[in-house]
């Protein structure tokens, strides 16, 4: 005993390291769930850390299983005052949770879902794919056009609002179908080369930070991606030193800016509060940069294990705020695009082959990515 009397600094840091350690992993399956952890470059206890730097605290663990056990699977606690349904019969739209919430490279977000009146999940029970297109509409109202020429110019509106049952099961609900991305794809899209990217800006979370470790692009292109970014935080981080969006838009003229945010926002607020956010950050940044050329990259999917076990972060609500975000896209001055196109499976999942967690690319699978963006010039 006398030698813990005469290190009693070293014994508190041990028994902190063990006793965050504990936390740490107690609550990898619950409110750590959405913080991207890498075992060989970090011990777990980091994950505690990251997450209160998002706002996560220890003790909403306890929370956390509080909330589970009243069969709500956000894994945070519901609105204080949950928005009141209209008149039976009718949607009701959700407020969108507070920022602030966890992230990974893939923060937690809530999704909005398909199809009124849709049962709560269980972990057991995640949802479908689904159809990738994503037409989900009420009973009653007509197909969305596959024409692009009957779909109308401008910024498309949603087919409907988000029920409240999706709000609290964290399901996107594909309210826009697939108008936007039917008329995106109709543009004429051109063959470029490397130094076409000479005056590009790329945006995006630490998938977008692959692409810029693994491939030739940053001998050309700059490069404003940080992990877990997220749609709420872009425009005011600052990316590792070097500045703000605002600061790197004002020191060099861009002829192209590629945005690709959303992985992390998957489990927070519902499809209205995430495209509102983003039609903010794409009107701003048009706004800033107003002769750029704005891509927006539709958020890569996840892996079919990831799809078919994740309630959250899964693909039928990737696919549903793609949809979502694409209807911005006006064939002029803001294009979407989606690297889904290669590098995903027949069955529209992350090609199991090209990750090494479900989510993010192998290094060398950067490369398609890369060449996808050099078919896909404006």
């Amino acid at each position: 005993m006398k030698w813990i009397r005469k290190c009693p600094l070293f014994i508190i840091l041990v028994s902190t390291g063990i006793l965050f350690t504990i936390i740490g992993i107690s609550g990898r399956q619950s409110v750590y769930a959405g913080q991207e952890y890498v075992p060989l470059k970090a011990p777990v206890l980091s994950v505690m850390f990251a997450a209160v730097n998002d706002g996560i605290y220890p003790w909403h663990i306890l929370e956390q299983e509080t909330v589970l056990a009243s069969g709500n699977l956000s894994g945070e606690e519901p609105p204080q005052q949950p928005p009141a349904a209209k008149e039976e019969g009718t949607d009701s739209k959700e407020p969108g949770m507070e920022e602030g919430l966890p992230e990974t490279d893939r923060e937690a977000s809530k999704e909005i879902g398909e199809e009124e009146g849709i049962e709560s999940l269980s972990p057991e029970e995640p949802p479908e794919i689904g159809d990738v297109s994503g037409n989900d509409m009420k009973e009653g109202m007509d197909p969305v056009q596959e024409d692009p020429e009957q779909i109308p110019e401008g910024r498309l509106e949603p087919l409907r609002e988000s029920t409240h049952e999706e709000y609290l099961n964290h399901i996107s609900a594909d309210i826009y179908g697939d108008a936007g991305v039917v008329r995106a794809a109709a543009y004429d899209f051109s063959q470029v080369d490397e130094s076409y990217f000479d005056d590009a800006l790329f945006i995006g979370d630490s998938r977008t930070v692959g692409l810029r470790d693994y491939t030739s692009l940053p001998e050309h292109a700059d490069f404003y991606c940080e992990t877990s970014l997220t749609i709420y935080k872009v425009l005011e981080e600052d990316f590792n030193g070097l500045g703000t969006i605002r600061e790197a838009i004002e020191a060099k003229d861009y002829g192209k800016i590629y945005l690709m945010v959303g992985i992390n926002e998957l489990g927070r607020g519902t499809t209205e509060d995430y495209m509102e956010k983003y039609t903010e950050v794409v009107d701003t940044l048009r706004a800033w940069e107003p002769d750029a050329k704005l891509i927006i990259q539709g958020v890569m999917r996840v892996s079919g294990e990831k799809n078919s076990k994740d309630p959250i972060f899964n693909n039928s609500n990737i696919n549903a705020r793609n949809n979502a975000v694409a209807t911005l896209a006006d064939n002029k001055d803001i294009f979407y695009i989606d690297v889904n196109e290669v590098v995903c499976d027949e069955e529209g999942n992350l090609n199991e082959e090209y990750t090494f967690d479900q989510i993010h690319l192998l290094g060398v699978y950067n490369d398609l990515w890369k060449e996808f963006l050099l078919s896909h010039g404006v």
